[in-house]
């Protein structure tokens, strides 16, 4: 059997799957942000038993991760020495290249190539050793970014190799992560995988001690944001190819669990809902490379439309009751590990009604970060050393409010408050944690707004079926979008179409124009939350809705479900009439002759890709050549430049390390 694990944003989940059985056993439990390896540790002790121990039945361990994604967004990770060949000071400015260094040191040298592989200036190789003795001990990876580097290895390869000899930091070369040219985005690609070299190892090295101490002697595999599967040692080596890990384990997963042909897949946990749509069976990669924390890569992962509506989303009231962006911890789950806090619940609805009255707040991790605050926000941080406060009491002080909102960017402190998980334990339709906690809690939202508040919020149960009303409505709102901007990726939302939305998902149509929606094809749905909001969601979007069995570890299965998967593609051109130049990972080399230069690259590549799969079986290789030849005057034909992609899909070789 295979384990799979994912870390969501919410849940860390795992699965014990078989091939042809499917699930056999599940568990899931709370993400630990501040050290994942935590609540990866306890998912993993929840699955084991004595009737069924890892160590014996388990042939393959694979996981997917926020860990890189979120490193990105919260700007987190290791330092970096960026080492530009061939570059000006300008490239800085591109591509917000300068803002992923986050001040980290950036060292000029000579050197680059042309367009057509040739030397431009040659490689300065006494400025290089003196940079990268300048900056080895205060950084934990260089990343080295030359120009035209995809049509020339040689530079990079030069400067790795001293890298390599002068100091102990690992490296990472734009070449061996993208072909494509534009140099600045090649250099951010390289420095993000340099900053996230660090963390990835120290995450796997984690996973591997705790399948150590399970006796589990077995390959590990990291979820990539194509959703196919990697070795962990490649994963280290290439850790920004794990961004959107996530998302991607949920389309394997649901798709793998419906066992049907799906058109899209939405996934609903407790922060985000991510929607991807399928074509011929197969997800949809982003056209242009993942976009993450405003960082452009070159890095190929699902195209995934993400839309701030989840299972924890704050409930908030501004005018009409609002769901989300912000998440929240909900109240049944704080009262569940703090079951102090009903007394609180219970006391305030004895007392006059009050801002804040129903919410919480506790620290959410510790970290160096707490050094660099301010002497509000390091009081705040102090107040919350003792645990739950309730957010009645802090923001009396209105000082904290604001410190509230900075800390919470830096992902410090959390909130609990209501949300649509809470909801749903009042209405019976969950019942993970305390129903108690969140019935106190709709009644302090019911009894705040007794006065302007609609009718229909007369007691707790209507106030929550309107929270989930709110929640199916966006749900199906992100649908919509996701469908439209399939189709046509330029479409921007508009005032008009914004009221077809909120005419054709609302359950009243009172008027006299009568709007419906529909999805042409199956929706898969996984995460916690599915059943109960996503049957409203396919009657409100006229579409099959299938909610398979064991839906709420969906991210599980799918990466338990993976197959290894590496694409290397590789070019050839002209400089000259006569010549094929093959542009391979070990430099260039010029050809008479186009099939003997396609050859040439061809193998090369193939090795390549064999190296990124060792340890895999039988792989299954697929070679995709497309000559650009156009016809020049008289009919002569003209050679422009020839593409190859090798494609290697493969299984893991079970019990490789047992």
């Amino acid at each position: 059997m295979k384990l799979g694990i994912d870390t969501g944003g919410t849940f860390t989940d795992a699965v014990l799957y078989d091939d042809e059985a499917g699930v056999v056993k599940s568990a899931k439990s709370m993400t630990t942000h501040h050290n994942l390896i935590l609540g990866i540790s306890d998912v993993i002790d929840r699955i084991n038993s004595d009737d069924m121990p890892l160590g014996k039945c388990v042939d393959v361990v694979s996981i997917s991760t926020t860990l890189a994604t979120n490193a990105i967004v919260e700007n987190r990770g290791g330092s970096v020495c960026l080492l530009l060949i061939g570059h000006g000071a300008e490239s800085l400015r591109k591509s917000k290249l300068d803002e992923a260094l986050r001040g980290n040191p950036v060292e000029f040298i000579a050197g680059g190539h042309t367009v057509f592989g040739e030397q431009q200036q040659a490689l300065d190789t006494d400025a290089a050793k003196d940079a990268i003795l300048r900056n080895a001990d205060s950084v934990t990876a260089f990343a080295i970014s030359g120009m035209f580097s995809v049509r020339n290895t040689a530079h990079e390869l030069a400067v790795r190799e001293l890298v390599l000899e002068l100091t102990d930091k690992p490296v990472t070369c734009t070449f061996e992560l993208t072909s494509n040219l534009d140099a600045p985005r090649r250099a951010m690609t390289a420095v993000l995988n340099a900053r996230l070299i660090a963390p990835i190892k120290e995450l796997i090295e984690a996973i591997r001690s705790e399948m150590k101490k399970h006796s589990i002697h077995v390959p590990l595999m990291v979820v990539k944001g194509d959703g196919s599967m990697t070795s962990a040692d490649i994963a280290i080596g290439r850790p920004v190819e794990t961004i959107l890990s996530g998302p991607a384990a949920s389309v394997v997963g649901a798709c793998c669990l419906a066992n049907r042909d799906i058109s899209v897949v939405s996934d609903i946990g407790g922060t985000t809902t991510d929607i991807a749509v399928l074509q011929n069976g197969a997800p949809i990669i982003a056209r242009n490379g993942a976009s993450v924390g405003g960082f452009k890569t070159f890095i190929e992962t699902v195209e995934v439309f993400t839309s701030g509506i989840g299972g924890d989303s704050q409930v908030r009231f501004d005018g009409e009751l609002e769901v989300g962006p912000n998440r929240c911890l909900p109240i049944s789950a704080l009262a569940q590990q703090s079951p102090e806090i009903l007394d609180v619940l219970k006391s305030q609805l004895q007392g006059n009604p009050q801002q804040h009255q129903g919410s919480f707040m506790l620290r959410r991790r510790t970290t160096e970060d707490v050094i660099k605050l301010g002497k509000t926000d390091r009081e705040l941080w102090d107040r919350l050393g003792s645990g739950v406060v309730d957010c009645e009491t802090l923001f009396a002080e209105p000082r904290f409010v604001r410190a509230y909102e900075r800390m919470r960017s830096l992902d410090l402190v959390q909130m609990a408050a209501f949300t649509p998980t809470d909801a749903l334990h009042v209405l019976g339709e969950m019942t993970r944690w305390s129903d108690e906690a969140a019935e106190l809690a709709a009644q302090l939202w019911v009894r705040g707004f007794e006065r302007n508040a609609p009718s229909i919020w007369n007691d707790t149960h209507n106030f929550s079926s309107q929270v989930i009303e709110s929640v199916v409505r966006q749900s199906s709102e992100a649908l919509v979008f996701a469908a439209v901007q399939s189709d046509s990726p330029q479409t921007q939302r508009s005032e008009i179409e914004g009221r077809l939305l909120s005419q054709g998902l609302s359950s009243d149509q009172s008027g006299l124009l009568k709007v419906e929606f529909s999805i042409d094809g199956i929706l898969s749905v996984v995460g916690a939350p599915a059943k109960p909001i996503y049957s409203h969601v396919a009657k409100r979007l006229n579409t099959e809705v299938v909610i398979p069995q064991h839906s709420e570890v969906g991210n599980a299965v799918g990466a338990a479900a993976g197959v290894i998967f590496q694409r290397v593609s590789g070019l050839i051109t002209s400089p000259d009439e006569g010549i094929y130049r093959a542009h391979l990972p070990s430099g260039i080399q010029d050809f008479k002759n186009l099939e003997d230069a396609a050859e040439q690259l061809t193998e090369s590549l193939k090795s390549v890709a064999r190296e990124r799969t060792v340890g895999t079986s039988a792989p299954e290789v697929e070679i995709d050549r497309r000559d650009v030849i156009v016809n020049g005057i008289g009919g002569r034909r003209i050679f422009i430049e020839s593409n190859i992609v090798v494609k290697v899909q493969s299984d893991i070789e079970i019990g490789l390390s047992r």
